[in-house]
Parts: C-alpha cells; structure tokens; sequence
C-alpha cells in the first residue's frame, strides 16, 4: 500500500483497496456521507452510539476516512485527537462482506500518517463484544480496563498501539550499548504479581529486578504482553500488572513480525507446535525482539526453550533462555580496577588480533543508529591495517567467539592515536567501555606513549563518556599520561577530595605527601583473589565470571569503626586463609584502592544492595556483623603493588610509625606510612 499525499491506494485479492477523508464539499458528498450512516446502521452492535452531527462534524476536520473497495464506499473510520500525544479511534467500520482485504489497516495507516505527531493511538472497546481479534490485526494491544456507559453494566477494554517518532524511553532503549532482554508474559507475571498468586518458580525472575543489573542490561516487553495479561485473572491482579509493566519500555511493533512469527513456527520441531497451540503466539513474542536486535528473550516457558533450542541464535542473533541464565552471564565482577591483561584472559577474554575486515565483524561493530556505511567502516580499519609496523587492530572476544570490543591504536611521535574504539552492542556497555579506557592508557604506557589521541570518527556516547570520565577532554579527545604527577601539576591539590579527584582523572598516578585518611585491613588470600585482584600464582582462574570488568566493589566487615573520614586509602595485608597451613600464608600488602563510601546498615540491606559486589556469601556477612549491623565499604582504583610488602619490612615501619604489629582488624595508619610503602614502590621501578 502506498501513500500519495491524502489517499492510500492498492490491492488485496484482485480487488482495489482506496482510503481517502470524507470530504463535505464534494459533488459526492452525501451519497457518501449516505453509506457512512447505512454502514453504521448495519454494524451499530458493535459500534458504539453517536449522533450523526458528530459524524459530519468529524469530516470537517479530515478526521472521517472512506474506505472503498472496487470504487464503493465499504468503510469507514472516524478519529478524534482530544489530547495533545493521542489518536482515539472511535469507530473502525467494514461491512462483512469487505472484510479480509486489508481495508481497516489501510485506514488506520492513513489516520495515523496524518498525524506524524501523535504519539499513541488508542480505541476503547466493550470486552463482551468479542472482537479482540480484529484489534489484535491492527497490531493494538490491550493496556487496561474502565467501565462503560451500558445500563446494565459494561466494560471497556483499552487498546494502544504507539506511533509516530520514537519518545525519549524508546530512544535510549534503541540507542544503548546495553544488552536488550525481552521478558516473556510469565516473567512479567512473576515480577509484578502479588503473593496472592500461586507462581512456584516466581524467585526465579525476581532475581532479574536486582539493581545491579541495570547498569548492564536493558529489559523490555513485546506488545504481545499486554494480550495475554488481557486474559489473567482476577481482575484486580491484571490491573496491578498491567500498572507495573508501565515502569518497562514496549517494544514497536514492525510490520514484518507476522512474516517473522511464521517462520520461527515452521522451523520448531512439529510435534512440539501440535502438543503446545501456545507456542503460535510465543512466536509473536519472539518476533518482536528479533526485529527489535534484542540479544535475549526470558522465559520460563519450557516448551518454547525447548522449541527454539540449537537454533534460535545461530539464525536470529537471539537466545532464548530462562531468568537465572540471564543472572549467570551478567553476574557483577569483582575485582581490581586498575586494568591488568591477565584479569581478562583468567575469566575467558582475549584480545584477537584483526587481519582483515570481515562482515561478521563489520556486524558486530558498525554504529547504526549513527547511520554510519558500511564502506565508510571498512576504509577507516583498512587504513590502520594498512600500517602494521606501527598500528594494529584488535577485537575482545570471549571463549564462545562473542565480541566484546575492538581497538585500533597506532604509535607516532610518543602519541597512540586511536582511531577505532567501540563496544559490542549488549556487551557489557558502559562497563566495558570503562576498562577499555584503562587498557588504553595501560598500552600507551606499554609502548612509551606520552599523550593519547582519539581519532574515531563515529565515537558513540557509552565510551565518550567514559573517556571524558577518566580525564579526556578537548577536541579531539586527548589525555596526557605520566606513571607519576609533576609536582607543579598537583602543587594545589592538598586536601583528600581533590586528590581523589585528580587520580581518579590521572590513572595511574598517585600523589604522595598529602593528608589523605589511611587504613590498613586484613583479608584472606581467598577473598584477595577475588576482591583485589591478587594472583599469588597459586589460583589463575577466578571463580566469578566477567572479572576484571567492574569499576567499585564492596567490603564488608565488623562495625568496629563507625564513622570514616573520606576519602580514604586503604592499604590490603593478605593474611592466609581458615584452616591453611601457616606455610600457604602470605602476610604481605599487596595493593591499595580509594575508599568512596562507608555506612552501617542492618544485614539485610547490605545483602539487598551490596552482596553482587563482594566476594562473601550471606552467611559470612552475617558473621562478621554486630547486633545485627555490619560495615559496608565500597572502594575504587585498586593499584596491586609489583612489590609486595613482606612481614619482615612491614614490620618495621608498622613500628616506626607507631602502629601495633598486630594486624587482625583494620587499623588506622598516618598518611606518611603510606607514602613510605608507595615509596618501595618507585624505588624499585627506578633500579
């Protein structure tokens, strides 16, 4: 069907199908207006009441389309737009004998390309008429309830469609680097239901509404949800639903996810689709997140993850897959960070080196949404590849061949120009773009770079943002680097907030001499691994996957100390783990991190809100806690030390600053003791 200013023509079935406004001063006008009102005479059962000025008032206003078919009038649509964002559909009228040619979509199309502006499209519509069908085939789906107008008592159901430009929510969804995960009706239900509803594996999906995750995944709904929640029952329960999936984007519907339905139900195994008539309409539901680029789609429904298992994302780009997966493969990292390549390879990540431009990773790294060419993305990695002595291209990628990010850097002149840096869509977005910053600086000082230059023409926002956050600025971005500050750079950054401020922009650098708040707390070598970083070659794979990635982690321990001076340093003394020989202890400080926050909260809320980014377990938090209280410190910028501080030298300075040598709890340290362990620091790097 095309449009062509105010008329929608085309063909259904051999027969013409035309839309077109009503208008009053036509030589056709009321044998026109005539069939309006036979049809509406005919169909008025279905059709709400209106007196016929309203009709003829609406045609003034273009907003009472014809539908003809074969050159007869055999339908009719009249809208209103009472608010400023919405087209209220007031009736939808085709004689019987017209139906099945398209007739009702080709005139809500035209209603709604009059409207470019209008943001919904809407029509109120009694339940007991039975024609939730035909609102279905305008891609309309069900939002809600009110009561109608009938003596003897209605109710009205509300269907929405959205049109239009995208609003802002559905923009940032688009847009984002973040996974996409579509939510499958029984989630949903899962989520947002009450206790009074029996749903047995309902812990399973509130796992999913952890805060942690929202920084690493964007979940959305199909519009297919809101029919099936147009069916749960009671009442009451349905509307609490209905309210709460209003705080979650709904996907837009294209216009090939029919199409895109048919086929995923003829490729699920037959038997499957014969024993389970549901799994049609789950199609619908996965259609919608394929054409939306969605990376996951969440259900507990077993016979559609078996339906689609082996082949839904070799063909679509889409797992399908249950709420704890989508847990498992985005469980929060836990360790340094300060970029180390090691933490990358120990959870299964790899920096690959790229030869050549391919269309797979031409897919995975193109920016759509900046519309950017898929010619103009090849010459721009060809002409770092044309340079191998000094340039490269490389891609971060994961055991299962997924791609993480790529990076193409070259050396000249003591500058590492970057002219490629981007995140794989749904991997891991803004954290990754945070570390992939820190492995910049990392290779720049690697290969003897003293300044870093952007060069990336198509620079997306998730890593904008996160260069501009480590200092980058200018245009184009650009950062100097140094392992250790000019003493005239820092001369006027004295106090602890200002010093945390220039290092955190300054990585790796670290200003001594200052009054910053120091600490030194004891941890076992189990949870040093895992919190900090720390590889005494005994343990190379670490337990928790995607370590290495995160930006802040948590420590817990006994409220002994209440009230922190903050920002703070905290030095780490791993001690050696329960139960070890004394021959496995390590009895060193090994790195250092910024403290950022400090508060006492009950148990409860430091596992609600924290336990994702510590290494305990529930049960050890609850040991370490005091009448039921237990200390949260959350820390950043964890620097391992190249040299180890053994108990020997420790010892020594613990004494000469005038600290007990006894260190089973956290202990203040003056700010100078601090400076004198970096100091063993630097005078080894010199040697």
């Amino acid at each position: 069907m095309m449009a062509s200013g105010r008329v929608v023509a085309g063909s259904s079935n051999q027969h013409q199908v035309e839309v077109r406004p009503w208008d009053p001063t036509s030589p056709n006008a009321e044998d026109e207006f005539q069939k309006v009102v036979e049809l509406h005479r005919s169909n008025k059962a279905t059709l709400g009441h209106l007196p016929f000025s309203a009709f003829r008032e609406a045609g003034k206003r273009a907003h009472l389309l014809l539908g003809f078919v074969d050159g007869a009038v055999r339908g009719y649509l009249l809208y209103s737009t009472p608010r400023h964002q919405t087209l209220k559909l007031v009736h939808v009228c085709v004689s019987g004998d017209a139906r099945g040619h398209g007739l009702a979509r080709a005139m809500t199309a035209m209603a709604t390309d009059a409207n470019p502006a209008r943001a919904i499209m809407t029509a109120h519509c009694r339940s007991d008429y039975g024609i939730d069908g035909f609102w279905r085939s305008l891609d309309m789906t069900p939002v809600g309830q009110r009561p109608g107008r009938a003596t003897a008592g209605s109710t009205l159901t509300i269907w929405m469609r959205r049109i239009g430009q995208l609003d802002l929510l559905e923009s940032a969804l688009y847009d984002s680097s973040r996974a996409l995960a579509v939510l499958d009706s029984n989630v949903i239900i899962d989520l947002y239901s009450s206790e009074a509803v029996e749903r047995p594996d309902r812990q399973e999906s509130m796992g999913i509404s952890a805060d942690w995750l929202d920084d690493l995944v964007d979940f959305a709904v199909s519009p297919e949800v809101g029919v099936d929640l147009n069916n749960l029952q009671p009442p009451i329960e349905r509307q609490r639903v209905q309210s709460g999936i209003g705080a979650l984007v709904s996907l837009r519907r294209d216009g090939a996810m029919r199409d895109t339905a048919e086929e995923l139900i003829a490729r699920m195994p037959l038997e499957l689709v014969q024993k389970d008539p549901s799994l049609r309409d789950d199609a619908k539901h996965l259609a919608d997140a394929i054409l939306a680029g969605a990376d996951y789609f969440v259900t507990r429904d077993q016979n559609l993850l078996d339906a689609t298992h082996g082949w839904a994302f070799a063909e679509h780009g889409i797992e399908v897959v249950r709420p704890v997966e989508v847990i498992q493969r985005f469980m929060p990292p836990v360790a340094m960070s300060a970029f180390r390549s090691e933490q990358l390879e120990s959870v299964g990540l790899r920096w690959v080196q790229v030869a050549e431009v391919t269309r797979d990773l031409e897919e995975a790294f193109l920016d759509s949404a900046a519309a950017e060419k898929g010619t103009a993305f090849r010459k721009q990695l060809q002409a770092t590849l044309a340079h191998p002595a000094v340039a490269r291209v490389e891609e971060l990628v994961d055991g299962r061949g997924r791609r993480w990010a790529l990076l193409g850097t070259e050396v000249a002149d003591k500058t590492l120009s970057v002219s490629t840096v981007r995140v794989g869509r749904g991997r891991l977005g803004a954290t990754i773009a945070f570390q992939l910053v820190r492995y910049i600086r990392a290779l720049a000082l690697a290969r003897g770079a003293r300044t870093i230059t952007i060069t990336e023409p198509t620079l997306g926002s998730t890593v904008g943002e996160a260069l501009e956050a480590d200092g980058f600025a200018g245009t184009p971005l650009s950062v100097s680097l140094a392992r250790t500050p000019e003493e005239s750079a820092v001369a006027a950054v004295l106090d602890a907030d200002d010093v945390a401020a220039y290092e955190r922009r300054n990585w790796p650098q670290v200003i001594a001499g200052r009054d910053v708040p120091v600490w030194i707390i004891p941890i076992q070598p189990r949870f040093a691994r895992e919190l900090i970083g720390y590889n005494d070659t005994l343990l190379q794979v670490r337990e928790k996957p995607a370590l290495g990635l995160a930006r802040e982690f948590v420590y817990f321990a006994a409220p002994k100390v209440k009230r922190w001076q903050l920002p703070a340093r905290v030095l780490w003394y791993v001690t050696k783990d329960d139960h070890a020989d004394e021959r496995r202890s390590i009895r060193a400080v090994v790195a250092f991190s910024r403290v950022v926050d400090s508060a006492v909260m009950s148990v409860e809320d430091a596992v609600e809100q924290y336990r994702a980014l510590g290494v305990l377990r529930e049960r050890e938090i609850r040991a370490r806690a005091h009448k039921g209280e237990v200390l949260v410190l959350r820390f950043e910028d964890t620097h391992e030390f190249s040299r180890p501080v053994g108990r020997r030298t420790l010892n020594q300075l613990l004494k000469k600053h005038q600290i007990t040598t006894s260190l089973i709890t956290m202990r203040a340290a003056k700010p100078g003791f601090f400076d004198e362990i970096l100091s063993l620091q630097r005078d080894e790097s010199e040697r």
